[in-house]
């Protein structure tokens, strides 16, 4: 249902930047910081897919709440990080991958939670919410994809 949208970013930055000589150990350490910030939000994605594959809506409730409460944590978390060395582009797309993802969970899926929970015959709706989640997904990560390389680039030296 949802695409594990950061999952090759999370593994493509850990190794790229996770190489690099001392003079971007900073890099390295900075960008692993965030990465692991994004890296929390894959076992969500696993639970919140199980629970409405297994249409239990009570579960996927739960485990939506969980989720928005990691996500404002989340979001704190990078934007305690600080920029890097004044740079704050990569820091930013993150930020706003978070708020994207932070939106679908208040919005999206309390909607599709209650359509499925209630057997409402709305597939327009459904089809809709489910194209929305999955293109705020995308779109935050290839926002997010595109920072990572913009910042590997300048840091990978």
């Amino acid at each position: 249902m949802i695409r594990k949208s950061f999952a090759c970013l999370a593994v493509l930055g850990a190794l790229t930047l996770g190489s690099c000589g001392s003079s971007s150990k900073n890099a390295a350490e900075y960008n692993n910081s965030i990465i692991t910030v994004i890296n929390e939000n894959e076992s969500h994605i696993a639970n919140m897919n199980s629970a409405m594959t297994s249409a239990d809506y009570a579960k996927a409730e739960t485990v939506r709440a969980e989720w928005e409460k990691a996500l404002t944590a989340d979001i704190k978390k990078v934007e305690d990080l600080g920029d890097f060395n004044g740079d704050g582009e990569f820091q930013k797309a993150v930020v706003d991958g978070l708020k994207g993802y932070q939106k679908i969970v208040t919005d999206a899926y309390p909607k599709l939670i209650e359509i499925r929970k209630n057997n409402v015959e709305d597939p327009a709706t459904e089809t809709k919410l489910l194209d929305d989640i999955n293109k705020a997904f995308e779109d935050a990560a290839n926002n997010v994809n595109k920072a990572s390389d913009a910042f590997e680039a300048k840091y990978n030296k």
